[in-house]
């Protein structure tokens, strides 16, 4: 296991008729609000009586409840591990391993906490993995009833924007707050070469010079879509990152917008990490949370599972999704995974 900066490493031992190991995909409020993502899994480290705790000196623990207390690292903001309180095993983030691929070691058995998300959130984007249902739990998986697909997802309102001023953001802690208003003509004016999402890196097409405004599908919401490249894996722990892509000067570090978004000094519990040259990914050093992934002059990345949107986790009357692809889907830790997200957004678009 390690972190995206590798200050923090562990090694663990499973016995092989563990495998492959178990783990469902939480979309509970807290776990988006600890890590900016829609959809957090873990594995059990902890198989045998006395094996070595991890070294936990260089990450910073955040009590989120009375059942267990969270790990990240201090450094670059990795969620790690949880520890439980009854017995106190531990268990590890998903996207923290390091081997060359996960399928076949870890299976996905399910959704649980969908009744947090009010619409499905990222439950409705992969509905099936390797041939088989994910099994749909509102509340824990195997101690509440299942729930149906698009069971919650409500119609959204072509006008609802206009009801809803700005979208207020903020991390599990509340270190980190601010609020994203409706695009507007300003909105337009940033200026960004075309992301992998859209246009494969690799293919060497990213250039827009005519600046084609691609983070505005719709003139009434903001481009939203899914990674699952290396270091955003890394840096958040899990091995799916859900981004917005929303120009600068639509973000306010408060509701009345006289204090505009800033990088001289990101605001609030926000730290700061230069995971690549001239890419700055900031998390709050309190509880963790993911909040940007800072590249672009005039548009930035906004962890989506941040946003409190009145429609639910996907935010929908402020993003519009994109389904045809998911970026960097080639790096890839567990493809059985991508492919399941892959091709369920495309039935969901």
């Amino acid at each position: 296991l390690s972190c995206l900066c590798s200050a923090a490493k562990h090694k663990f031992l499973v016995p092989s008729d563990a495998l492959p190991l178990p783990t469902n995909l939480c979309n509970c409020n807290i776990s988006r609000r600890i890590s900016g993502t829609l959809l957090t899994s873990y594995i059990n480290i902890s198989h045998y009586d006395g094996v070595p705790t991890p070294e936990l000196t260089v990450l910073t623990p955040y009590k989120s409840s009375e059942i267990l207390t969270r790990y990240f690292c201090s450094i670059c903001g990795t969620q790690m591990y949880l520890e439980y309180n009854h017995d106190g095993h531990f268990e590890a983030a998903t996207g923290t391993l390091q081997v060359d691929n996960t399928d076949g070691i870890i299976d996905f058995r399910s959704h649980m906490w969908i009744e947090d998300t009010l619409d499905g959130g990222a439950s409705d984007f992969i509905i099936e993995l390797n041939g088989r249902a994910l099994k749909r739990y509102a509340q824990e998986h195997s101690h509440s009833i299942e729930v149906a697909l698009d069971l919650q997802r409500p119609a959204v309102s072509e006008s609802h924007g206009n009801q809803h001023r700005k979208v207020h953001a903020h991390c599990h802690c509340n270190g980190v707050q601010f609020y994203i208003d409706y695009p507007n003509d300003a909105s337009k004016a940033a200026v960004s070469p075309w992301p992998d999402l859209l246009i494969p890196f690799h293919t060497g097409k990213s250039s827009n010079l005519s600046n084609y405004a691609w983070w505005l599908p719709r003139q009434d919401r903001y481009l939203a879509g899914t990674c699952s490249c290396n270091t955003c894996r890394q840096a958040s722990g899990f091995d799916i990152t859900f981004w917005a892509f929303i120009p600068t000067c639509n973000i306010s570090q408060d509701l009345e917008g006289t204090r505009p978004f800033t990088r001289k000094s990101y605001w609030g519990t926000m730290k700061s990490f230069q995971s690549s040259e001239g890419v700055t990914r900031t998390f709050c050093g309190r509880c963790g949370a993911n909040v940007f992934w800072d590249g672009r002059d005039s548009l930035i990345d906004v962890s989506v599972g941040l946003l409190d949107a009145p429609s639910g986790a996907r935010a929908e009357e402020l993003l519009a999704w994109w389904a045809g692809r998911v970026s960097f889907e080639e790096d890839a830790l567990n493809q059985g995974l991508i492919r399941g997200l892959e091709s369920g957004l495309k039935a969901w678009g």
